[in-house]
């Protein structure tokens, strides 16, 4: 063999040599670091009265939910609001279960929340649309008595009998602060217009919502602002029979009443969802209580029927919305 042959024949073993012990080195050095990226967060979600399918405040949470996990490949599990009972004992399973984040939606599962939150001290928990003060909950709340200022300045453009109706589920502080801004944003915008405000009992009963507004229609109400989630189901079903108008505080409802929905302003309880998990996945969960409004895209405003709501009433509106957010203007909630 020549000289030749023998240092080339060295020369691939060195290389080999080494190559082996690059690989056997790159798992011990590369895999925490890979695992710490491509873990998977758990989320949980107990959602409020009224469930998925009320086209409002359950499905924008679950929307959220959508969203968080092709923006950070989570999983998740929903489960359906209950008794107290059994809500909490679905906040203890998911706790138990080692979710990293689990959220309760609406007002009505605070006092489940705050049991299981004192449990559970080192789990990370979130209230949305209720106040929690706790060192492992972060709660976030709206300021809906903007939004719906907006919305009662639109019914005030839009009536012909100067008479209007917000129709609210159940007298908690949310369906306060909404009839509280719709009063305000219609008489800013006509103080002749008379604001009924209406409880109709229940987050979960088209039935109810369907009675009370072709009450409200028969005496002379042309326009019902539905905060009632699928309760509020009821309440298109009897603009559309009466031939009168609806404007709502959840998505876009046109589809369900066309010519009778005028619109809606959706509070974006998919925008708290991801922001949370956002806060999770990047190791900033926040505990404390923060409020959304118009200047922080808590709300929508709209799609509107164009056949309803000219360029002018829009052009109004956004006027009064940078009053709002500039400061120049302030709601009260009460």
């Amino acid at each position: 063999m020549s000289g030749e042959s023998v240092e080339m024949i060295s020369s691939l073993r060195r290389l080999s040599f080494i190559l082996i012990a690059f690989v056997l080195i790159l798992p011990s050095a590369s895999c925490a670091p890979v695992e710490q990226q491509t873990r998977v967060l758990n989320v949980g979600l107990l959602l409020g009265s009224g469930g998925l399918g009320d086209r409002s405040f359950n499905d924008s949470a679950y929307a959220g939910l959508l969203e968080a996990q092709t923006k950070y490949n989570i999983r998740f599990e929903t489960i359906a609001s209950g008794s107290k009972e059994a809500n909490i004992d679905a906040l203890r399973l998911f706790a138990r279960s080692g979710y990293d984040l689990i959220i309760a939606v609406a007002f009505e599962n605070l006092e489940s929340l705050k049991i299981v939150a004192a449990e559970f001290p080192s789990v990370k928990f979130a209230g949305i649309d209720f106040e929690l003060t706790a060192p492992n909950v972060s709660s976030i709340v709206y300021r809906e008595q903007e939004a719906d200022f907006l919305m009662g300045a639109l019914a005030a453009m839009l009536t012909q009998t100067k008479k209007i109706c917000v129709i609210g589920g159940t007298d908690i502080p949310a369906i306060r602060r909404i009839m509280s801004g719709f009063t305000q944003g219609a008489a800013h915008q006509d103080p002749s217009v008379t604001v009924i405000t209406d409880f109709a009992g229940t987050f979960a009963d088209p039935q109810v919502g369907l009675a009370l507004a072709l009450k409200r229609y028969s005496e002379g109400v042309d326009i019902i602002h539905n905060a009632a989630s699928r309760t509020g189901l009821g309440i298109i079903q009897a603009a559309q029979q009466t031939g009168k108008l609806t404007t709502g505080t959840s998505g876009d409802q046109r589809y369900l009443a066309p010519g009778n929905v005028v619109g809606n302003r959706p509070k974006r309880v998919d925008t708290a969802v991801l922001l949370l998990v956002e806060e999770v996945k990047n190791e900033k969960f926040t505990p404390g209580t923060r409020s959304l409004g118009l200047k922080e895209n808590g709300f929508s405003l709209g799609p509107f029927d164009t056949d309803l709501v000219t360029p002018q009433m829009l052009a109004r509106l956004d006027e009064l919305k940078q009053q709002i957010t500039g400061g120049l203007l302030t709601i009260l909630t009460e």
